[in-house]
């Protein structure tokens, strides 16, 4: 039997798939299908290793879960043996994105940290104009040179020069660390962790350009530490998961979207698979309101009706 491509068989030899979802190596993703796949790197954070580690816990965490597979696969991990390096870790990354993107599934890259979401933006943003929702503690602002290669603090910086990113929004902003700027470019908003916590889920989704795809980074960070203390970079004053799930909910419902991400879990500095399991959550979430994607992108002039957000999402 020929051997399958990089990144095409999870790395646990196909034991396993997040939420028990169709290993995309022996089934074809259906057009819109949200396709999973893990990027376990770090090379971008010199300062914290240990989210390499983090697809394969997401993934054992997420088998507690009942997800919808009708419209899901995963792809496994991106193989980077053989691969150095922050720049050809984004070289391989890309080539499982390019290779979804082909199949007209949806990357969903689990990371990994934070550096790796340039590969997927870097490529969907030439096929149209996009809107990215940054969901961070930080901005990743930070001062970068114009090479190849950026880290997981530079890493917005350089995806704000990508001429089909025409807006971006930052939500849940409060960390101050080293070269990390309050103020991003022309294209950028900043919501800081305080305003949403006093805006509700709906008047954050109004933000959100309507008519423009939007791609969605989850810095896991974005989540207070209490909750999800497996991070790198942890900053007090956080969100509370079911905020961010409540807004993932109606963005899923009411919006159309081009990928998705969530990246810096750390199993290294968790407690006991605390952070694996709220990442977990935030894409089961995503997974189980996937049908209005399906709809929106069969009827792409009207998209699918917008949704009355339940009683849970009315409170912050």
């Amino acid at each position: 039997m020929a051997a399958p491509e990089p990144g095409a068989y999870p790395a646990d030899g196909g034991r396993a798939t997040l939420f028990g979802w169709p290993d995309a190596l022996a089934v074809s993703p259906q057009p819109g299908s949200l396709c999973a796949f893990g990027a376990p790197s770090d090379t971008g954070n010199a300062i914290s290793r240990g989210a390499a580690l983090a697809p394969a816990a997401v993934r054992k965490a997420s088998r507690k879960h009942d997800v919808p597979a009708e419209f899901a696969s995963d792809f496994g991990d991106v193989d980077f043996r053989g691969r150095t390096g922050s720049a050809q870790h984004l070289e391989v990354t890309a080539e499982t994105v390019r290779r979804i993107m082909e199949l007209k599934g949806i990357p969903l890259l689990i990371g990994g940290d934070h550096s790796l979401t340039f590969a997927p933006i870097s490529l969907l943003q030439e096929t149209r104009d996009i809107c990215l929702l940054w969901l961070d503690a930080h901005t990743d602002f930070s001062p970068w040179d114009g090479q190849e290669f950026h880290n997981h603090k530079q890493v917005l910086r350089r995806i704000e020069t990508l001429p089909g990113v025409t807006r971006i929004l930052q939500f849940g902003y409060r960390g101050v660390t080293v070269g990390d700027e309050r103020r991003l470019g022309p294209k950028s908003s900043v919501v800081t962790s305080a305003e949403m916590q006093c805006r509700s889920p709906s008047e954050l989704l109004e933000m959100v350009p309507p008519a423009m795809p939007c791609y969605i980074s989850i810095d896991i960070d974005v989540i207070d530490p209490f909750h999800a203390p497996g991070t790198s970079a942890p900053v007090p004053g956080g969100l509370v998961p079911d905020t961010v799930i409540a807004l993932l909910g109606l963005l899923a419902r009411n919006r159309t979207i081009a990928g998705v991400d969530v990246v810096e879990v750390n199993p290294a500095m968790d407690r006991k698979d605390d952070t694996a399991r709220i990442a977990a959550r935030l894409i089961e979430t995503l997974a189980a309101n996937w049908s209005f994607q399906i709809e929106r992108q069969r009827f792409p002039a009207n998209g699918a009706p917008e949704i009355q957000q339940s009683p849970k999402e009315t409170a912050p």
